[in-house]
């Protein structure tokens, strides 16, 4: 049986890496307040006795989501050939250090992993976040959304109706504060 994985991205400084270090119970996973810490894709698995339960990946936050999906719709002539115009921009790209953050992030996707797109329910919603929830949608993957309120829930309504127009489920999860109940449960 294969183990089942999931994908954390979304922007720098969203919680990601929390996230993980929290689904994962791992406090080796390297949490900084600096934006843009996780350089690279980080697979942590998460154990209960000797059973790995499932694979978090902790991914780079995307940098260029206006950028990649600009390629993705020049190279995709309908919705069938989106995962493909996904992974051929990878195998594009993976040289390319303007791209080496969304190359980093989709490479686990692209090899099955689900996806768990985190954001901020402390600060606004904006469209600008939509071309990266769009490349996701793109690579047809299974998805969730977790708004993750770090200094307070001021925008998770604004957060909640943006984001249940790209993904079937969307959570609200405190990662420093969840029950370990409720995170077996998210997953």
């Amino acid at each position: 049986m294969n183990t089942p994985g999931f994908a954390v991205v979304g922007r720098p400084n969203k919680g990601k890496s929390s996230i993980v270090a929290t689904l994962a119970r791992d406090d080796s996973v390297y949490i900084d307040q600096r934006s843009g810490s996780t350089r690279s894709t980080q697979q942590f698995p998460m154990r209960v006795g000797s059973e790995t339960l499932y694979l978090l990946y902790d991914t780079p936050g995307m940098q260029r989501a206006r950028a990649v999906l600009a390629w993705l719709e020049e190279h995709s002539s309908d919705a069938a050939s989106r995962p493909g115009a996904v992974r051929r921009f990878v195998q594009q790209h993976a040289d390319d250090p303007r791209y080496f953050d969304e190359c980093e992030m989709l490479r686990p996707i692209l090899d099955g992993a689900g996806i768990i797109y985190v954001v901020d329910g402390s600060c606004p919603y904006g469209a600008e976040y939509e071309p990266e929830m769009e490349i996701l949608r793109w690579t047809g993957n299974p998805s969730l959304a977790l708004i993750n309120p770090i200094h307070s829930e001021d925008y998770v309504e604004q957060w909640s109706n943006g984001l249940s127009q790209y993904f079937r489920t969307v959570r609200v999860f405190d990662a420093h504060h969840a029950e370990f109940k409720k995170q077996l449960d998210l997953l």
